[in-house]
């Protein structure tokens, strides 16, 4: 491309990230010409125009531009999540939040919660599936639940209506849940979540940045969500939308943010209830005053386990690298990690676990790429393999110990894989407490190091016996 042509298209670039910034919120985009330029040339080939300056005129049609805007949309949205990701609000959710909604409105035996930023399904899911769990045990099962999922993806939001997932978006639930929660297809490499919880959820399209116009769904809602959406704003925006969000909720309901999203400025509207491993919102004029934390005794269990650290602590660099790691390994196959990442997270898990082989083809010493090839393999001897090499290659690399335990016990090998839990604690006894590990998502090693015995055993008090895995929020 000429120099001309590059001056152009940058010119074009940088006005349509201002307009994304304009229509969605997301300041994320304002210095980010180069993925920009990869979703333009994306979308571009998608509607069959040849120059950027056609595609500007496309988003600006008035027969095509809210169509359009639609699909761009859906391309600038970050798409990643699981279900019960971020344990340690689940944890919260499960032993005191919904258990105080449940006794606050027991006289009207109804429940609004609301999902903002639902992606594909797997958040407002996880809510339904926790919530007739507990209403089931307490023998309140004709409670009224209402929990609606927005997301200005449209794609996502077809995805969720769906409620079909592979193994990436269960790569944290427990072989016995996920068959007690979801019915295989006919394919048996995806799962459909049952109806009984699919009929608690609903979603439709929306966009945050309707809320402080008085735009967006009607309140009040008893608890809403929105982790890690505020992230992409600047932070006296961010502020403004959570104070919409606070608007919306009913006198005794409960906000819950993302451990990065920015919450300081929000003191003055709202009151910060800490539990372990993350905080909780509640309006400043809510009369009742917030719930407290139960204690903690050895008989509770629970399906969640806290392992995250506060918000706001200070964050460390993982350790450098011992004898025999950074083998020289080109920054291509970074980027190649990166790649499957992105594919794996848009639901596209087969691409990626193509890309992820291809890629390790060029580059078999990439420790990230041999661990990726693990958590996405269509088997469990592939994924042993994937999880072997990358202890091979890496001795010190605890997710890998943690993965391939919980594979191998899965697998009936429960004395090797309670072997391998004692091999990661050793391990993380040298590490930092606060220090952040690896392909962990945020998990510190002393998060991790609470929940794993001696003897390899994960901790009886934190969750069931049969219950998921230990490890959630893992990426």
């Amino acid at each position: 491309m000429s120099e001309c042509g590059m001056a152009e298209r940058r010119h074009i670039l940088e006005r349509l990230a201002g307009w994304i910034v304009a229509r969605t919120g997301l300041h994320y985009y304002a210095d980010k010409m180069d993925l920009l330029d990869m979703i333009l040339t994306r979308r571009m080939e998608a509607c069959h125009c040849a120059r950027p300056m056609e595609y500007l005129a496309l988003l600006s049609g008035p027969g095509t531009g809210d169509v359009e805007w639609r699909a761009l949309e859906s391309a600038v949205t970050i798409g990643e999540t699981f279900f019960f990701r971020y344990a340690e609000q689940f944890h919260a959710l499960e032993r005191t939040i919904l258990p105080d909604l449940i006794t606050r409105l027991r006289p009207l035996r109804t429940m609004r919660i609301w999902s903002v930023g639902c992606s594909n399904g797997a958040e407002p899911y996880s809510l339904a599936i926790l919530l007739r769990r507990l209403l089931r045990a307490r023998g309140e099962p004709d409670w009224t639940i209402d929990i609606l999922g927005t997301d200005i993806s449209v794609q996502a939001l077809d995805r969720a209506r769906a409620a079909e997932y592979g193994a990436w978006s269960l790569r944290d639930v427990g072989r016995a849940e996920r068959s007690q929660w979801f019915r295989p297809t006919e394919c048996g490499r995806h799962w459909v979540l049952r109806d009984a919880y699919r009929r608690m959820v609903r979603f439709e399209y929306g966009n945050i940045m309707d809320l402080p116009a008085g735009g967006g769904p009607a309140g009040p809602f008893d608890l809403i969500l929105c982790r890690n959406v505020l992230i992409y704003f600047q932070a006296a925006q961010a502020v403004d939308l959570v104070r919409a969000l606070a608007g919306r909720l009913s006198p005794p309901g409960w906000l819950l943010l993302g451990h990065s999203d920015p919450v300081s400025e929000c003191g003055a509207f709202l009151e910060t209830v800490t539990f372990p491993g993350t905080v909780a919102f509640r309006p400043r004029d809510c009369r009742a005053g917030p719930a407290r934390p139960p204690r903690r005794t050895a008989a509770a269990s629970s399906l969640f386990s806290p392992a995250v650290p506060l918000p706001g602590r200070p964050v460390r660099q993982p350790p450098p690298a011992g004898p025999g790691k950074g083998r020289d390994v080109p920054a291509e196959a970074g980027v190649a990690a990166a790649g499957v990442r992105d594919l794996a997270d848009s639901g596209a898990v087969e691409q990626a676990l193509g890309l992820c082989r291809a890629a390790l083809a060029r580059h078999p010493l990439d420790i990230g790429l041999n661990f990726l090839s693990g958590v996405l393999a269509d088997d469990a001897g592939a994924a042993e393999r994937g999880f072997r090499r990358t202890i091979y290659l890496d001795r010190e690399h605890v997710m890998a110990h943690v993965h391939l335990a919980r594979l191998l016990r899965d697998g009936g090998q429960a004395g090797e894989g309670r072997r391998l839990l004692r091999q990661a604690r050793t391990l993380l006894q040298r590490q930092p407490p606060d220090s952040p590990l690896p392909e962990g998502g945020g998990l510190t090693a002393g998060g991790l190091l609470r929940l794993i015995r001696p003897d390899g055993t994960e901790r009886a008090d934190d969750m069931v016996a049969d219950g998921p895995w230990l490890m959630r929020g893992v990426f």
